[in-house]
């Protein structure tokens, strides 16, 4: 898979995005990826498997905001069959090169909480990623299935973050997924859990009849990576608390894509656009950009001040980073 970025792109950008997106940005969802320790994984086609680290990511962010200054929560690739230690050591490499940026290791079911505690110890990784791909039924898994609790004790004693993409057929909306969101935010007070793409809500009817049970749930917390349907950040912006909205773009590759997430009945799948169209132009842009072009239009909808648009895109996510790095102190300026 090729990343590119094109003439359509700027085009787009500078047509409707130009005057929304704010100078400081960042980034609470991106994916670092490496060869490197994975030699056994040779015969694997995975598209995740784009080499991308802080270099790639930074001329990325060069072409897709223009003039603006961006950092991040690097995250772990998740890769079936992977070396997952390795994979963190390179990751753990990484974030040294932007110190205002910050990692979160990946994780599996596999892993021993001492291997997460040595790897908290070191004050390098201040969230982990889990994910669905290591349960044993990605599709249907309960989230202690691919995050087990004698992890989730060890984050919690570290006081760290969980970004956390939840599996189910019914998403967010699953009462399993809402019994295990309630149980664990109270039993581990002190895990701050991020519920990526808008609580999985790339449809909002996953979201829409259970926003009022998320909004009273302790320390959750939401990236808008990847969701190009409107009425999901609408709801997230009407009924939630708009401190717990954070901005983030999938980069590199699933919000790197052209063509667009789209939705119909209680599903949603990604569509890379028409090749050629007769009566309109048929050139798709990254997905990032339908992602933020729905924020625009959810903020006009609702009214947002400028304050509530520098909140979801940095100021959100300083102040989420700043209580894991010193939860006592207050925050500090990046």
């Amino acid at each position: 898979m090729e990343i590119t970025y094109t003439p359509t792109d700027r085009e787009f950008f500078e047509k409707y995005l130009d005057d929304f997106i704010p100078e400081k940005l960042f980034d609470m969802h991106v994916h670092l990826w490496t060869e490197s320790g994975q030699e056994h994984l040779a015969l694997s086609d995975d598209p995740l498997r784009y080499e991308a680290g802080v270099k790639e990511v930074n001329e990325w962010y060069s072409h897709l905001f223009p003039g603006r200054e961006c950092h991040c929560l690097l995250l772990g690739t998740p890769v079936k069959e992977m070396n997952v230690r390795n994979h963190n050591i390179f990751l753990e490499q990484e974030v040294q090169k932007d110190p205002l940026s910050i990692a979160g290791m990946l994780v599996t079911p596999a892993e021993s909480p001492e291997y997460l505690a040595q790897c908290f110890e070191k004050g390098v990784f201040h969230s982990v990623k889990p994910y669905r791909l290591f349960a044993p039924d990605p599709a249907d898994a309960r989230i202690t299935e691919y995050l087990p609790e004698s992890q989730i004790e060890v984050i919690d004693h570290y006081k760290r973050a969980v970004t956390l993409h939840l599996s189910m057929k019914d998403g967010v909306s699953s009462p399993l997924n809402l019994k295990d969101l309630s149980y664990l935010t109270k039993r581990y007070p002190n895990v701050k859990w991020v519920l990526a793409h808008c609580a999985r809500a790339f449809n909002a009817n996953f979201l829409a009849g259970v926003i009022d049970i998320l909004k009273d749930l302790p320390n959750i917390f939401y990236d808008t990576s990847a969701v190009n349907d409107l009425y999901t950040h609408c709801l997230l912006l009407k009924h939630e608390n708009i401190d717990r909205i954070m901005f983030g773009s999938d980069g590199i590759v699933a919000g790197g894509m052209h063509g667009k997430y789209i939705t119909y009945a209680d599903a949603w799948q990604y569509y890379p656009g028409a090749e050629k169209l007769e009566h309109c132009r048929s050139a798709s842009v990254t997905v990032v950009y339908e992602q933020l072009l729905q924020q625009k239009r959810a903020a006009d909808i609702l009214s947002l001040s400028p304050g509530d648009i520098q909140k979801l895109f940095r100021e959100n996510a300083v102040n989420f980073i700043q209580q894991l790095k010193s939860p006592s102190a207050p925050s500090a300026a990046i």
